[in-house]
């Protein structure tokens, strides 16, 4: 078990490495069907505040999209990881029940997430500066 759980952790933190951000932070709203990518822009980092400032990423799981067949009761949940764009740090797994939240304290450097659901669901992904 410890194996397995030590596999899966690697590769996910070898996709991270070559994976390139699908979406932007701050993302609202955001269909995951299976793996989601979310990056912050380096540029507006530099020029919106300061890089030693102490944030929070929140990550929400919006739950089951609306569809025309019967109601989802419950929904998917996530599992999220949040890392550091330069890779020297990778926080989690976090797993996010539907219409659940998370918020994680961060440092000033630029961050992504990465999600992963089992089923159709939406999530929010966004920044609060200097808390």
């Amino acid at each position: 078990m410890k194996k397995i759980l030590f596999l899966t952790i690697s590769i996910l933190i070898v996709t991270v490495v070559f994976a390139k951000a699908g979406n932007p932070i701050p993302s609202y709203n955001i269909l995951v069907t299976d793996k989601a990518y979310f990056q912050e822009d380096n540029s507006s980092l530099n020029s919106n505040g300061p890089i030693d400032g102490k944030r929070h990423i929140t990550v929400s799981n919006d739950g089951s999209p609306a569809t025309n067949g019967p109601i989802i009761i419950g929904g998917s949940s996530i599992v999220v990881y949040i890392y550091r764009l330069d890779n020297s740090i990778v926080l989690g797994p976090f797993v996010i029940s539907a219409n659940q939240t998370i918020t994680v304290p961060i440092d000033g450097s630029p961050w992504g997430v990465s999600a992963e659901a089992t089923s159709p669901t939406m999530i929010s992904v966004w920044m609060n500066d200097n808390l």
